[in-house]
């Protein structure tokens, strides 16, 4: 299994945040913030170095996450830019990048019902299905897509083959602990792509990040389920806490150890 980080989570600056990577031997990074702002609301020209980037390091790009339908149903703006505008300018550089994934999300809990949610992202999913890209759906508590078996209902109701599970055992937070092996069985044949990163919980019923294996995730029996039934080629670190240069190569550190283990 290959390793990745976003590069977001390593440095604003794309540039620094690959050559973070390329150190501890990592060459696949997915795309989510740049220079402060959300992909593909950047400049031109920032694209355009995002291009020039790939082929000076010969590195692969495995994703994008440009936050599409992270939003209410009522938001007509962010829906219209997400199909729109937003889209375009994401296919175009996924093309040129030979970018396979799209991750998005599943709007939020309120207002709206779940087949509009439903509806929109079929819509998203033909189009891209016209470009022969794919889409990874990331669960979130706050967002339709907030359990396993929310997901596997919607994603059965979406009944398209190019939608999938952006899976993220961190992101369920008070269902982290029984994100595996429960919640991972339910969503094991739409997983397309998976986030790593680790959760607590805190004194005052909230939740914070933390590094791989330090908080409720059962990290070494996913990955190891991951290894075991050949789900994905790669899993994407998003450290989501402490000084990148000291929390990145930590987390890959745990997830190789976890990899070399017997179930």
């Amino acid at each position: 299994m290959e390793f990745g980080f976003v590069t977001d989570e390593l440095s604003a600056d794309p540039r620094e945040a690959i050559e973070m990577g390329l150190e501890w031997g990592v060459t696949r990074f997915e795309i989510r913030n740049v220079a402060g702002a959300r992909f593909p609301r950047i400049s031109p020209d920032t694209l355009d170095d995002l291009i020039v980037l790939k082929d000076e390091y010969s590195i692969l790009y495995t994703a994008v996450s440009p936050g599409f339908f992270k939003c209410r149903l009522d938001d007509k703006d962010a829906i219209s830019y997400a199909l729109g505008e937003g889209l375009d300018l994401t296919f175009d550089f996924m093309e040129a990048c030979e970018v396979p994934l799209l991750i998005c999300f599943g709007f939020e809990m309120q207002p709206g019902t779940d087949a509009e949610a439903v509806a929109l992202l079929r819509d998203l999913a033909d189009r891209a299905d016209e470009k022969r890209v794919s889409i990874a759906i990331e669960n979130e508590t706050h967002c339709k897509f907030n359990t396993p078996e929310r997901i596997k209902e919607l994603l059965e109701a979406i009944a398209r083959p190019n939608v999938g599970a952006n899976w993220d055992l961190a992101n369920l937070k008070e269902g982290a602990s029984r994100g595996y092996p429960h919640g991972y069985e339910l969503v094991k044949p739409f997983i397309f792509n998976v986030h790593v990163k680790d959760v607590l919980p805190t004194s005052d019923g909230g939740w914070q990040w933390c590094p791989v294996g330090k908080g409720v995730c059962d990290w070494r029996g996913q990955l190891l389920a991951l290894k075991r039934d050949d789900i994905v080629e790669h899993v994407t670190i998003e450290n989501h806490c402490g000084p990148p240069e000291k929390v990145g190569p930590e987390n890959l550190a745990a997830i190789k150890e976890y990899l070399q283990e017997q179930e």
